[in-house]
């Protein structure tokens, strides 16, 4: 179909670029202050894009609990920074690339540790929040490339044929291969372990979480393609994806009482 077989409303098109702009600039923000606060020295590095997509789409508790629970201290000025390492011992090993590079790795693995610990001491709702947010922000990246990969080639199949089946597919194919990529980063820095065992944890820990996401997500589509717009909204418009934003939310949402019960029941690890 053209695109104009369906003509969007202006309110339609209004409503829609408020809802991304707001989501757009949430991701924005959280972005430029953990930039401004350097965030990549004591935070674990999956969560920097964990926030900053999940603002995307859910930006008010993304927001709230990035603020409250994840939020990285302001930057020390120079003339603190200067008096902590003038008071440093020096390292045993000042010349050995190796020896850095081993450091680094236990830094991390420290933060990864800090966090774990931190996040401990969260309420229940923060905690299970958070383990959504890791599928959420694979599913996310899955959901944008599977819906331009099907457009761009036309990927229509049934009777008759639909881009809807294809897109699910797609969708869900990268929203899987991109939320273990997520999980693998926040479990090896806390376990200290890199390597397939790690692999077969994430895959343990998320593949739940992700199908209840993309069952929330996948079935807002059918709704507003087949009841709503009659297949009649096309990918490439506004107003299409401020739908795809109103699933991820609920996509959250159906996620959160398999992540309560994988986190209670220890299978999930609490991230950071």
């Amino acid at each position: 179909m053209t695109s104009s077989e369906y003509n969007q409303p202006t309110a339609l098109i209004v409503i829609s670029s408020v809802s991304i702009g707001l989501g757009a600039i949430a991701s924005a923000w959280i972005l430029l202050d953990i930039v401004w606060r350097r965030g990549w020295q004591s935070m674990m590095y999956i969560m920097i894009p964990v926030y900053v997509i999940n603002a995307l789409y859910l930006w008010p508790i993304t927001l709230w609990v990035y603020v409250k629970y994840g939020r990285p201290p302001p930057p020390q000025n120079h003339g603190e920074t200067g008096t902590k390492e003038a008071h440093q011992p020096p390292t045993a090993n000042t010349s050995g690339t190796r020896g850095e590079m081993k450091q680094g790795e236990g830094n991390e693995e420290q933060r990864g540790h800090e966090h774990h610990q931190k996040g401990s001491g969260r309420p229940m709702f923060a905690t299970v929040t958070v383990g959504v947010c890791h599928c959420g922000a694979g599913c996310v990246l899955g959901d944008i490339v599977g819906e331009w990969l099907v457009y761009g080639t036309n990927a229509a199949f049934g009777s008759p044929p639909r881009l809807l089946w294809a897109e699910m597919l797609v969708d869900f194919g990268f929203a899987f291969l991109f939320g273990i990529v997520f999980q693998y980063f926040s479990i090896a820095p806390m376990a200290g372990e890199y390597g397939p065992k790690i692999v077969y944890r994430a895959l343990k820990a998320d593949a739940l979480s992700l199908l209840f996401f993309e069952i929330g997500l996948f079935s807002w589509m059918a709704i507003f393609q087949i009841a709503i717009f009659s297949w009649e909204l096309e990918m490439p418009t506004v107003t299409y994806w401020w739908m795809m934003q109103i699933g991820m939310f609920l996509g959250h949402w159906t996620g959160v009482p398999i992540n309560w019960w994988l986190i209670k029941s220890r299978v999930k690890m609490p991230c950071a």
